[in-house]
């Protein structure tokens, strides 16, 4: 028959213990890495920024000196003599060719450089006019030379002598610009400016594209962690699911699922560290099976193993049914081939631990699952008891009673029970087994 891997009850609570650990070092993991990792997005989007920041000033100060390379280019098309001699619309009349010239190669500048606008402006009794102007409606009703023009503060620092480049610093109706202007010279004096202008969309290309990237990388770095953080969620639950399965294969018997002597001897052992010279009444059970060898011989292994799995089930009757607060577990387990014990909180005396034993036995003979087996291999019970403290003073000491107190049910007939008393001294040769040697 297959083997079982069934978690009972009786295992519960030991396991709980064990996940909680668990559970904490799992959660104590996640919060420090989920720390760090919340650190690696805090520095990568400090960087970022910092990056874009520095970006953005670089891009800023490359259109400034491409603003002031216009300028200084423009000065050195600028007719210094045709630009003193203008002061009103009929000194451009009176000198049409040479204007139309001039306006030319400025505009060929202008192309040539993606300029939006260069202009040469002078101050005339206080106010500030277009002299020279490559905007093809310069001159027009629309659009006079000789109307007086609000300058811009980059024009102000030009007219002041400073060289001044600006993003975004001039705003008319005719739109937003980026504007650069150096100041004309003649005779060591400043008598003009020559400026130009650049759309607005140049730098705010660069700054879209560069806020662009910049979230791009935060929202992959983000993206990261956020995987990181599943995939090792994902993992320490699989390692939680690989340590409990570890701890189930550790302290349950393969064949029947039930607790087995490993589990036993700790939890009795940790009890016993906890609870010295403990008062606490409790009473075991050491079970062994009747004419099992007869069933391994006669049908097989097979056959055996199903003797065992039924057996256990019908241990765990009594263990399952009956729930106790009491001072130990109340559990079920196979600690040998065919031998079992039961710990049973809540008994504490010898009246009560025979009428468990003396119920379980009756049970036991009328239960019709094991009908064939007890008909075709005389299979049975042979049930020895022992109390706690009365009897016995530690874990070691109560299974060793306990299987005294069983060899002398053998001895007496099989399918019996009896309860350890004094009377029956340290049993046959061989009659406590593997107790004797219980781990501490």
């Amino acid at each position: 028959m297959a083997t079982r891997t069934t978690e009972y009850r009786d295992a519960g609570k030991i396991r709980q213990g064990q996940n909680v650990q668990v559970g904490s070092l799992h959660l104590g993991t996640l919060v420090a890495v989920g720390i760090l990792l919340a650190l690696l997005l805090a520095v990568t989007i400090f960087l970022t920024v910092d990056n874009n920041s520095k970006l953005n000033g670089i891009i800023e100060e490359s259109v400034q000196s491409e603003l002031l390379a216009i300028c200084f280019a423009a000065r050195e098309d600028i007719d210094m003599d045709l630009f003193l001699s203008i002061d009103n619309e009929e000194d451009i009349q009176a000198q049409r060719g040479r204007f139309d010239e001039e306006i030319a190669q400025l505009r060929e500048l202008k192309d040539g450089v993606g300029a939006t606008y260069i202009y040469a402006l002078k101050e005339i009794d206080g106010a500030y006019y277009f002299i020279f102007d490559t905007d093809e409606e310069a001159g027009t009703p629309d659009n006079p030379i000789f109307d007086a023009y609000e300058i811009a503060p980059v024009h102000e620092q030009a007219f002041a002598g400073e060289p001044s480049a600006d993003l975004m610093n001039v705003e008319d109706e005719w739109g937003s610009y980026n504007t650069g202007a150096i100041p004309l010279y003649h005779e060591g004096k400043i008598v003009g400016i020559v400026s130009t202008d650049v759309e607005d969309a140049y730098i705010e290309r660069g700054r879209q594209t560069a806020t662009f990237d910049m979230f791009l990388l935060i929202s992959i770095t983000t993206g990261s962690i956020v995987a990181l953080m599943v995939t090792l969620v994902l993992l320490l639950r699989r390692n939680r699911r690989m340590q409990e399965s570890l701890f189930f294969v550790a302290n349950h018997d393969a064949v029947t699922g039930l607790l087995n002597r490993y589990y036993l001897f700790s939890y009795l052992s940790k009890w016993d560290k906890a609870h010295p010279n403990s008062e606490a009444k409790f009473a075991s059970l050491f079970i062994d099976l009747d004419n099992f060898k007869v069933v391994n011989d006669c049908a097989g292994h097979d056959a055996g193993d199903e003797v065992l799995q039924l057996i256990a089930d019908f241990l765990k009757r009594y263990t399952d049914a009956d729930p106790s607060d009491g001072p130990v577990e109340n559990l079920t387990t196979r600690i040998g081939g065919d031998e079992f014990v039961q710990l049973i909180p809540g008994i504490a005396t010898p009246t009560q631990l025979e009428e468990r034993a003396r119920t379980m036995l009756a049970d036991f003979s009328a239960a019709p699952e094991l009908q064939p087996f007890i008909q075709d291999y005389g299979i049975g019970l042979s049930i020895g008891g022992a109390l706690f403290p009365a009897q016995a003073t530690d874990h070691s000491e109560l299974l060793r009673l306990a299987d005294i107190a069983m060899y002398e049910a053998k001895h007496g007939g099989k399918g019996n029970y009896f309860l350890y008393d004094e009377s029956m001294g340290n049993g046959p040769d061989g009659a406590l087994l593997a107790v004797r040697t219980a781990p501490r």
